[in-house]
């Protein structure tokens, strides 16, 4: 019996649509057939249209969220420079690569990476959108002094909808930007101040 709920749980939202499928099926009906004076032809659309109403409507807020989710990740999320930064030889070694960044392994910058001049890197509050449940999340380099913004990342979490959420025990959000943008960060943001100059490394 454990096992069958457990089942469930994990396979909840395919349930969900094979429950609701029959209701709709009887709500068309119902609704086609309070129409008593109008051709068949009209009563088939008018069933057809209440029928698949009542089907998306569950799902409705994940389609909408999923749009908009794919809007925020094409036009906000990723790498945004509005200064370069030079840095001096320390911070990269005899090839020109960084000293200060891991790489995709790692896809993290040390916060005092760059305290000696002046630079801070600081995580930006998550923010959550209540009606789609997206999360804004990310990283932003400022000067320390004057807090201006040099560079931010920037990435979006979806949670899907409330069928995903309320109705999947282990649900998982589609990310975007963020962490997976700090390679591009890297290259854009920082460059060795020879390379800078003209020179060669």
């Amino acid at each position: 019996m454990e096992a069958l709920f457990g089942f469930i749980t994990l396979t909840s939202p395919l349930f969900l649509v094979v429950l609701w499928l029959p209701v709709c099926i009887a709500l068309a009906v119902w609704v086609s057939r309070k129409f008593k004076k109008t051709s068949l032809l009209l009563k088939v659309v008018i069933g057809s249209l209440t029928f698949l109403s009542s089907l998306i409507l569950p799902f409705a807020d994940e389609i909408v969220g999923r749009i908009y989710f794919n809007h925020l990740c094409q036009t906000e999320a990723g790498v945004k420079i509005y200064q370069v930064v030079e840095l001096p030889a320390e911070y990269w070694d005899n090839t020109g690569k960084a000293l200060f960044y891991e790489g995709a392994s790692n896809n993290d910058i040390p916060p005092n990476a760059f305290a000696r001049l002046g630079i801070d890197i600081n995580s930006k509050p998550t923010a959550r959108q209540r009606v789609f449940q997206i999360e804004q999340f990310g990283s932003m380099i400022s000067l320390k002094d004057s807090e201006q913004r040099l560079s931010e990342v920037i990435g979006f979490r979806y949670w899907g909808g409330w069928v995903a959420r309320e109705m999947t025990s282990n649900n998982l959000a589609t990310s975007c930007g963020g962490a997976n943008s700090y390679d591009e960060l890297v290259t854009k943001q920082f460059m060795p101040e020879k390379l800078a100059e003209g020179g060669d490394l």
